[in-house]
C-alpha cells in the first residue's frame, strides 16, 4: 500500500473516531432533552393511535392533516419505530442517524467537490449539534442531511444521461428534503440552480463547447431538475399561496444579524456568553481559511496572467487545452461562491418570523456556513491548513460538548420525571398540562406523559399551528372543564368550540410550582385540586393530580 492510501485510511479512521466520540454525549440520558422533542414524540404517538390503532377517542380530538405539509419526516420515522420499540429508543436511533449520517454525508459531498481537500470535512462536527438539534427541530436536521445527500447525488450524475432510474432517485431525495423542511428545500433548489447557471457560463467562457451544445446541456439539466422537483415545487408554491398574508412578520435588526454571524449563533443553544467563546474561535478560524484561500486564488490568477502574457504565442495546442480545462475545473469554486452570495442576501432580506414559522434567519445562516465550508475546500491552499482545521475542530467540538453535558444531564432528569408520571394515568384519559417553570426551554416537557400511552393532552401546539402532520378535529373535538358546573366559584370551563359537548378532565399535570394567589385561574384551580382531585404522583419539579371521580371508575 502506498503512502497516499495509508494516509487516506488513517484520515478516514480519525474521522470515524471523532464521529463516535461526538455521538456518545447524547446517549448518556434516557431521553435527549430537546425543547420540542417531547412534542414530536407525543404527536408521533397520536399518528399511531389514529392510523394503526384506530383509537375512536383520539379520532374525536385529532385528525391527520389533509394538506401535504412539510415536517412529516421525523414524525413518520418515529411513528414506525415506536410500533416495535419504546419511544426513547426510537429517539436514540434518530439521533444516531443525524449525528453519524450528517458528517459522513457532508464528507462525501466535499470529496465530490474537492477530493484533495477532504480534511476540511472535519469542520462540520460542531454543526451536527447545533441549536436546531437541542431545540428539537428534528425535521430541519433531517433536511440538512438530505441537502448534502441530494446535492452530492446531483453533482455526481448531472453530466450523465438522466435515465428514469437516476431521475427517480433524484426525485425521491428532493421529496424527502421537502417533507423534512421547506426552507432547506428552497436552499437546495437555489444551490442546484446556481450550479446549472454557473456551469453554462463556464462552458461558454472556456469555449469548450459550441453554443448549441451549451444550450442543449443547459436545457437537459434544467428539465431534469424541474421534473425531479415538480411535485414538491408545486406543494411549495401551494403552501405559501394558502397562507394568509396578514400574519405577523418579524425582522431582526441588521446589527443583530451581523452579530449572529461572527458568534456563529446557530450553534449556540443555552448560554450565549459561555458558548460564544468557542463558536467565535470557529468563526475566526473559518475567516482565516477564507482569507488564505482568497489570497492564494488571487496570487495564482496573477501568476497565470503573467505566464500567459509571456508565452501565449508559444503555447502548444495541448497547453491551451490544459489551460481551458483548468478554468473549467473552477466551476465548483464559482457556483459555491454564487450560492453563498444569494444565501447571504436572503439572510439580510427575509423576515426571521412569519406567523408561527420562526428562526428563518438562523436557519439560512446555518446553511450559509455549510456552503462556506464547502467553498473553502475548493481553494488550493497548503495541506497543513487541513491539519490545523482538524486540531482546532476537535478542540472546539469537545469544548462545546463539555459545556452541554451538565445541562443535558439536568434536563434529562426532568424529562424522565415527566415520563414516569404516565405510569399513574389510565389509558384514554384527558390531561390538562399546567406549565409553571421559569425556563423557556422546558415548556413542552409535559408531553413526555403522552409519548407511549394513549393519553390526550388537551394542549398541543403542533395541532394549533397547522404546519405539522396532526391537527385538531374541529368537527368533533369535545370541550373540557374542571370542577362542578353547579358551583361557579370552583369551576373552569375551557369552551374552545361553541356548541360542542364538554367532557370533564381526568388529570391535571403541573410542571413547576404555581402560586395559588397569582390570579383568578390559579386561585380557582387550587380550590378544585384541593377538593376534587388527589395527588397520585410527585417528583422534584412536577406532580400529577387525578380526578376523584376518575379514581372510582
Amino acid at each position: 500500500m502506498d503512502n497516499a492510501k495509508k494516509w487516506q485510511r488513517a484520515e478516514l479512521l480519525l474521522f470515524t473516531l471523532v464521529t463516535i466520540i461526538n455521538i456518545l454525549p447524547y446517549l448518556t440520558t434516557r431521553f435527549f432533552p430537546s425543547m420540542d422533542g417531547a412534542s414530536h414524540l407525543s404527536n408521533s404517538n397520536i399518528i399511531n393511535q389514529l392510523i394503526f390503532h384506530h383509537n375512536e377517542l383520539f379520532s374525536q380530538f385529532f385528525r391527520i392533516n389533509p394538506e401535504p405539509v412539510p415536517n412529516w419526516t421525523s414524525h413518520l420515522f418515529i411513528s414506525l419505530l415506536t410500533l416495535i420499540m419504546p419511544a426513547f429508543l426510537a429517539e436514540k436511533i434518530l439521533l444516531l442517524v443525524l449525528l453519524a449520517g450528517t458528517p459522513f454525508a457532508f464528507r462525501s459531498l466535499m470529496k465530490t467537490i474537492s477530493p484533495s481537500n477532504a480534511l476540511y470535512s472535519f469542520l462540520v462536527f460542531p454543526f451536527t449539534h447545533s441549536m436546531f438539534l437541542f431545540f428539537g427541530f428534528f425535521n430541519f436536521c433531517i433536511a440538512i442531511l438530505f441537502f448534502a445527500i441530494t446535492l452530492n447525488y446531483w453533482l455526481r450524475n448531472y453530466e450523465k444521461p438522466w435515465n428514469p432510474i437516476r431521475l427517480a432517485m433524484l426525485a425521491v431525495f428532493i421529496c424527502i428534503t421537502y417533507f423534512s423542511h421547506i426552507l432547506v428545500f428552497g436552499t437546495l433548489l437555489i444551490t442546484i440552480t446556481m450550479h446549472i447557471v454557473t456551469g453554462a457560463l463556464m462552458d461558454f467562457t472556456c469555449r469548450k463547447f459550441s453554443w448549441k451544445e451549451i444550450v442543449n446541456n443547459f436545457a437537459r439539466q434544467t428539465v431534469a431538475i424541474t421534473l425531479a422537483a415538480i411535485v414538491p415545487l408545486t406543494l411549495f408554491i401551494y403552501f405559501f399561496y394558502t397562507r394568509p398574508g396578514t400574519r405577523e412578520i418579524k425582522f431582526i435588526p441588521r446589527e443583530e444579524l451581523i452579530s449572529y454571524l461572527y458568534t456563529l449563533r446557530p450553534l449556540i443553544s443555552f448560554n450565549i456568553s459561555v458558548e460564544s467563546r468557542p463558536t467565535m474561535i470557529l468563526f475566526f478560524l473559518l475567516a482565516f481559511f477564507l482569507l488564505a484561500g482568497v489570497v492564494t486564488f488571487i496570487v495564482s490568477v496573477v501568476k497565470k496572467l503573467r505566464t500567459e502574457g509571456a508565452t501565449v504565442d508559444n503555447m502548444t495546442t495541448g497547453a491551451v487545452a490544459a489551460a481551458e480545462n483548468e478554468n473549467c475545473r473552477r466551476l465548483n469554486f464559482w457556483w459555491l461562491m454564487g450560492s453563498g452570495i444569494v444565501l447571504l442576501v436572503l439572510y439580510f432580506v427575509l423576515p426571521d418570523a412569519y406567523g408561527t414559522a420562526s428562526y428563518t434567519s438562523l436557519r439560512i445562516a446555518f446553511v450559509l456556513f455549510l456552503v462556506l465550508i464547502l467553498w473553502i475546500s475548493t481553494f488550493r491552499i497548503h495541506w497543513w491548513f487541513g491539519i490545523l482545521a482538524i486540531i482546532a475542530v476537535i478542540f472546539i467540538n469537545s469544548t462545546l460538548n463539555r459545556i452541554y453535558q451538565p445541562t443535558i444531564k439536568d434536563l434529562g432528569k426532568l424529562a424522565v420525571s415527566c415520563y414516569q408520571a404516565a405510569d399513574h394515568i389510565k389509558p384514554n384519559s384527558l390531561v390538562l398540562p399546567i406549565y409553571s417553570m421559569d425556563n423557556w426551554f422546558t415548556g413542552h416537557f409535559v408531553d413526555y406523559l403522552a409519548i407511549e400511552k394513549p393519553v390526550i393532552m388537551v394542549y398541543n401546539y403542533e395541532c394549533e399551528s397547522g404546519y405539522f402532520p396532526v391537527i385538531w378535529n374541529l368537527k368533533s373535538k369535545p370541550n373540557y372543564f374542571l370542577g362542578n358546573p353547579l358551583t361557579p366559584e370552583k369551576y373552569i370551563n375551557f369552551e374552545i368550540i361553541k356548541g360542542h359537548p364538554s367532557r370533564q378532565l381526568d388529570y391535571v399535570f403541573i410542571l413547576g410550582q404555581y402560586d395559588p394567589a397569582k390570579d383568578w385561574f390559579f386561585t380557582t384551580l387550587h380550590g378544585i385540586l384541593t377538593e376534587q382531585f388527589e395527588r397520585v404522583y410527585q417528583a422534584e419539579n412536577c406532580c400529577l393530580y387525578q380526578n376523584k371521580k376518575n379514581n372510582n371508575k
